[in-house]
């Protein structure tokens, strides 16, 4: 193929080798030539120009993937959608002290522990290995006219199921499914009644006593007050997951009922020194055993979490929760829902507290609090150490429950120390030792607090994709 440059040189060349066949009587017809070879190049150059400029602007096919609109994102072909998948694999290896781990849980659960001489104790401690935590996750963002449609989809492996004599398998479980379109979230992620800003950095998969945890179905609405302050308000799942705690079998879980959603609000305030956050809920339990024996109470609970920014990237974390019926949004606390009593035995003293037939039924909440306090620090931009406090309980009224309430966990505390390593930027190695201590309601009828305690060194190993 002959290039601009070639054919202008050609004509030229073929024009001045003619001038001088032909002689003078043709000079003026060759500088006419040249004006219109000169024409000629102007127009192949707006032609090259304009090809340049297609191949710029040209899309792409429809079957191609190409970046999504959001980082780590691509558009699914022939759809402007946006998804993401990513997640982590983690390997945790613990050893517990003077506890088998079965007794505790594969994440530190200090509401779990067992009383002083108890068999778990005499047993000793013992080394476990597994990656149940290993998460993955999808994310889409689609444009629509009322602004970008968002979802996501997440699990881990902290499901049921598998063991440890064939394969290990563990069951793939839901942590998220929601989706959010402009101000309406619906599905199921974490609470309104969490303060995902003050926030632990640990290890141990389950973290401190006293913080409120909850993942659950909901429909939330979120609005901007201001640049700085949003206000979230939402009906939630009210199943009360945590134990239906009564006084004896004959208070079936059956016989508990969900009249009303849990409400739940929540005010947030980021500043640029750190965070507030401000939530309550406010819950209805109802008891009714189509017998006769039926009763309604009300419950709910505040939280209030604080993060302030020190120097350079450390930070500390302060959040206290406390109310009556808050059992199932707190963790490690030995938290109650509510409890049911004999309303036509109530004064007596035999220890028969519990629902037997025809006794009627009397719904208590009881009162349950949550605190706990951290501090992380920044040796180094790769290597980090946290230090947290934390402590929860429900007090157990053995007055109303009798002999049912005695052995029941009433209060918790633990502390966490760590030291986190990240070599690379998707790999974090942690180190952290724990201590829980978990106190009992009048244990073996003893008017003391009687209590059990373990210890845990765990090493986790995080690879991010």
């Amino acid at each position: 193929m002959i290039t601009e440059t070639r054919l202008k040189t050609a004509l030229l060349g073929s024009g001045a080798a003619f001038a001088l066949l032909a002689g003078p009587a043709f000079a003026d017809e060759v500088g006419t030539l040249k004006s219109q070879i000169d024409a000629l190049q102007n127009r192949l150059d707006q032609i090259e120009t304009q090809q340049t400029k297609a191949s710029a602007t040209r899309v792409a096919p429809a079957q191609a993937v190409t970046g999504g609109e959001f980082p780590g994102s691509w558009k699914l072909p022939g759809s402007d959608t946006s998804i993401s998948f990513s997640g982590y694999v983690k390997a945790d290896a613990m050893f517990t002290f003077n506890r088998q781990h079965t007794a505790v849980g594969n994440s530190f659960n200090v509401s779990s522990i067992p009383a002083d001489g108890a068999v778990a104790e005499n047993q000793g401690g013992d080394f476990r290995l597994h990656a149940m935590q290993s998460r993955i996750r999808f994310d889409s963002r689609t444009p629509t006219d009322w602004g970008s449609l968002r979802t996501r989809l997440e699990g881990d492996f902290e499901g049921a199921g598998g063991n440890q004599r064939f394969s290990n398998s563990n069951t793939l479980r839901m942590r998220h499914a929601w989706g959010q379109l402009g101000p309406v979230l619906a599905g199921q992620t974490w609470s309104t009644f969490m303060d995902q800003d003050t926030f632990f950095d640990t290890v141990d998969f389950t973290g401190t006593a006293g913080q409120e945890f909850a993942r659950q179905a909901q429909i939330r609405y979120t609005a901007s007050l201001h640049k700085e302050v949003s206000v979230d308000l939402a009906i939630e799942n009210s199943e009360d997951i945590n134990l239906r705690n009564v006084a004896n079998a004959a208070a079936t879980n059956a016989n508990f009922q969900n009249k009303l959603p849990d409400f739940v609000a929540a005010l947030r305030w980021r500043p640029s020194w750190g965070a507030v956050n401000v939530s309550g809920v406010l819950r209805h339990f109802t008891y009714d055993d189509g017998a006769g024996a039926e009763d309604s109470a009300i419950g709910g609970g505040g939280h209030l979490g604080v993060t302030l920014k020190t120097w350079g990237k450390d930070y500390i974390g302060v959040v206290g929760n406390l109310g009556k019926g808050l059992g199932r949004y707190l963790t490690s606390a030995a938290a109650l829902d509510y409890i049911v009593t004999c309303e036509n035995n109530r004064s007596g003293t035999s220890g028969n507290f519990g629902m037997v037939a025809g006794c009627g039924a009397d719904i208590e909440t009881p009162t349950t609090y949550g605190a706990w306090a951290s501090y992380t620090h920044f040796w180094t931009d790769t290597l980090r150490s946290s230090a947290i406090f934390g402590m929860g309980g429900t007090k157990v009224d053995v007055s109303k429950l009798g002999n049912a309430a005695r052995g029941r966990a009433e209060a918790t505390r633990t502390v966490h120390a760590n030291l986190m390593w990240s070599p690379v930027s998707r790999v974090t190695i942690g180190a952290e030792f724990m201590y829980g201590w978990v106190y009992f309601a009048n244990n073996n009828g003893a008017n003391t607090d009687s209590d059990g305690n373990a210890g845990r060194l765990q090493l986790g190993l995080q690879y991010n994709f």
